[in-house]
């Protein structure tokens, strides 16, 4: 298990600004040791990307057509539209306060 020792975290702690009494950097410690020790884990993890796995199973001739078709009407997509007091632009629902 990969440890990080005091010296480092004080480093960090004085880079980032931040300070700890003994029993956060005791736990901060341990935190990042787990962290670390996570990271070892996943670097172990064959990662290699092959293209030729990448959505080859789909043939061409299973896709459908693209054809081009009449698009729904605008004024009939606008008309629940609530316009502003112009009528140059349209009034959205407040999303927050």
């Amino acid at each position: 298990m990969a440890k990080i020792d005091k010296a480092a975290l004080d480093h960090i702690a004085e880079l980032s600004k931040l300070s700890f009494t003994d029993e956060e950097s005791e736990k901060m410690i341990e935190q990042m040791s787990d962290i670390i020790t996570l990271m070892d884990t996943i670097r172990e993890i064959d990662i290699q990307y092959d293209d030729t796995k990448d959505n080859n199973q789909i043939a061409y001739s299973q896709l459908r057509d693209d054809r081009a078709k009449e698009s729904f009407p605008a004024e009939k997509l606008l008309s629940n539209a609530q316009t502003g007091g112009d009528g140059d632009c349209y009034v959205l629902p407040k999303m927050m306060e």
